[in-house]
């Protein structure tokens, strides 16, 4: 959804992303920044420290927003960038939700805050993983669907920023794998 957003984003990001390879900072670098940062967050919010967990979770996002602009801006777009940048992202994905987890979120809807971690952590990695093996297939760019990593993270975000951080791993559970179900359909009727 937010990737529809892109190229209004890309006004935002693109003044920053030119500051930035000027200064020389490679995309690499800032994927691995946003790997820190990310982990940083999981480790505030293992502590219960939602709204710090959050303020880092929203700088790992910025970091993994600019990364590609900077390499497209100094020329350093390689096919392994994107690889890295995938690779530490699902890593970001899974140390933050685990992060949740192990700071005890509530009971809701009757199950417990480990089984909505589990719910919203095999989403996210099945989010990316449909897309990616459908591509693969041939189904052409597949970035539909209502919560793609940017809505993910900005919901666990916010979620941690008002105090709900529970309720916001249900909301990335169920939309996460709502968001897999619309890409399986998506990818059937491309690659029929």
């Amino acid at each position: 959804m937010l990737s529809r957003l892109r190229e209004r984003a890309e006004k935002l990001t693109t003044p920053v992303a030119e500051k930035v390879a000027k200064v020389g900072i490679s995309p690499d670098s800032l994927t691995f920044l946003g790997l820190v940062t990310g982990t940083i967050s999981a480790l505030l919010f293992a502590q219960g420290n939602h709204a710090l967990g959050a303020v880092f979770l929203l700088l790992c996002g910025g970091l993994d927003a600019i990364d590609g602009a900077v390499a497209r801006i100094s020329g350093q777009v390689t096919r392994f960038g994107g690889v890295l940048d995938s690779t530490v992202d699902r890593y970001v994905d899974f140390f933050v939700i685990a992060g949740i987890v192990w700071g005890g979120p509530p009971e809701i809807l009757g199950l417990s805050g480990w089984v909505w971690g589990f719910l919203a952590l095999s989403g996210s990695l099945l989010v990316s993983y449909v897309r990616a093996r459908a591509e693969a297939a041939g189904a052409d760019r597949l970035d539909v669907g209502v919560a793609e990593r940017g809505e993910r993270l900005l919901i666990l975000a916010f979620g941690g920023l008002i105090g709900l951080i529970g309720y916001a791993l249900v909301i990335v559970a169920a939309l996460s794998h709502i968001t897999v179900i619309h890409r399986l359909a998506v990818a059937k009727r491309r690659l029929a």
